[in-house]
């Protein structure tokens, strides 16, 4: 049994303040150029490739390098330009 409580509990408040960690990236997103992008994508259009594989050794999470294949793939189904051809 535990012993009888005098009744006063002490709380201590803690402040958690978001603030950029040293040797942390200065930018929260990265920026991918549109060449870069077109690149990965082709490679990931590849028969038999592997989208997570590809993400991986780039350092993406998957569902990243889809989103790019599917904005690729209306882009080229239904381009906003269709006077330059383009990707992104």
């Amino acid at each position: 049994m535990s012993a009888p409580s005098s009744g006063t509990r002490t709380f201590h408040m803690i402040e958690a303040v978001a603030d950029r960690l040293e040797g942390a990236p200065r930018q929260l997103r990265r920026r991918w150029s549109d060449e870069f992008k077109a690149q990965v994508v082709t490679e990931a259009l590849e028969p038999g490739a592997s989208v997570s594989a590809i993400a991986r050794r780039i350092g993406i999470h998957p569902s990243q390098l889809v989103a790019w294949r599917r904005d690729a793939r209306a882009e080229l189904h239904c381009p906003s330009r269709p006077q330059v051809a383009r990707l992104w």
